[in-house]
């Protein structure tokens, strides 16, 4: 029961939060939790997207693009022009055939989204369980958003060959999003590796975790690719009620996660 618990709390919501009686909106990171992206009055599920009310900014002469969601299809259109479900799973703690029966059996239920880290150790499971799905027929490719992140420490230092590492476990052909999970001195250096891998169409969004305003302040002029996504820790008892609407400002879809 307690595994089930916190396989719950690794799930993703997206969601933009304001106060007790206004807004939420939340997502699920570090801890795998269920992904869900949404604009309205409510919070959904575990991982939630925030729309964006406003015209997205310009980073390094790029304009992003007004976050759209899709209530309908449970989708939200992300500045990168990809397509995200708006629900999904987060994987954190799940490990051998308790991790791949959970994203099959995920799959199965109709989640579209898999939240999974270098730092969970389970990319491996993860990727077994979609390549597994699909040779069933249970879902194409194409159907499915692989979220994925590279440590700070030596993951950072090394970029390239983390994120061809993280490539290589998950082995499902391309990533949907590659995040930094924190901040890091060499961030900057794996920002730009992961958007040589966008170049080179094996990533096809890229984004940042656990990154406030005043990393953001600073991180944000030293790229060319504004984020897809920032994923942060956004609860109802953490709101973030500051962040929320800075990052939102920008063009960038909000991800909570807990």
């Amino acid at each position: 029961m307690k595994k089930i618990v916190s396989l719950a709390l690794l799930l993703s919501l997206v969601f933009s939060v304001t106060a007790c009686g206004q807004t939420v909106q939340t997502e699920t990171d570090a801890a795998g939790n269920i992904e869900t992206s949404k604009a309205a009055e409510k919070a959904q599920e575990s991982e939630e997207a925030a729309p964006t009310e406003s015209a997205a900014t310009d980073t390094a002469e790029e304009t992003t693009v007004k976050a759209e969601f899709d209530f309908e299809t449970k989708t939200v259109m992300l500045n990168s022009g990809y397509e995200m479900p708006i629900n999904g799973l987060g994987t954190y703690s799940l490990h051998g055939d308790e991790c791949i029966n959970a994203v099959k059996s995920a799959l199965s239920s109709g989640v579209r989204l898999i939240d999974t880290a270098s730092a969970y150790g389970n990319e491996e499971e993860i990727g077994q369980a979609i390549r597994k799905a699909i040779d069933e027929g249970i879902i194409q490719r194409e159907d499915i958003f692989v979220i994925t992140k590279i440590y700070p420490g030596s993951e950072m230092e090394n970029p390239e060959q983390s994120i061809q590492a993280c490539l290589d476990r998950l082995n499902i052909g391309y990533v949907d999003m590659m995040l930094l999970h924190h901040p890091d001195g060499n961030d900057v250096k794996a920002y730009k590796a992961m958007e040589q891998f966008v170049a080179d169409g094996k990533i096809r969004s890229i984004g940042l975790s656990n990154w406030y305003v005043e990393e953001l302040t600073e991180f944000l002029p030293q790229v060319d690719t504004v984020p897809a996504l920032v994923q942060n820790e956004i609860h109802p008892y953490y709101q973030e009620n500051d962040v929320i609407p800075f990052i939102r400002d920008l063009g960038i879809v909000v991800q909570g996660w807990y």
